[in-house]
């Protein structure tokens, strides 16, 4: 008796089954687009991150070499510095005082032979003593 449904219950459940197959497959799709933008989307920012690393990398290198000719720079000025104050002509007479107080001499002699006023006698004898 129920025999003759069988067919038609089948031929329902293939419907059925079509349908939800069909459904699933769409979501599948949508799924899979939107993992196909998301891939696109990083790939982007991996090549734009790319991009600015070089950038990043090529101004690090630049300004390496900006700061080692800015160092010998600063070197040659020091450098230049301390020859200009080597040459000052007070600064021989200090420094003479300085290694005469440095063999010896007492403040009489500084005074006499550098031309030194009595206190700054003193104080380069008190800061230059042994």
């Amino acid at each position: 008796m129920y025999l003759q449904y069988i067919p038609w219950l089948a031929l329902v459940l293939a419907i059925v089954f079509f349908i939800i197959s069909c459904i699933l497959i769409k979501k599948q799709t949508k799924k899979t687009d939107a993992l196909q933008l998301l891939v696109k989307s990083l790939l982007a920012s991996n090549e734009s991150f790319k991009r600015q690393f070089t950038e990043v990398h090529s101004g690090t290198v630049g300004m390496g070499k900006k700061i080692k000719q800015l160092e010998s720079i600063v070197k040659q000025t020091q450098e230049n510095q301390l020859n200009l104050v080597a040459q000052a002509p007070e600064n021989r007479l200090y420094t003479r005082a300085v290694k005469m107080v440095e063999l010896g001499a007492s403040i009489e002699e500084l005074m006499i032979e550098c031309e030194l006023p009595r206190a700054e006698a003193e104080l380069l004898l008190n800061l230059h003593k042994k």
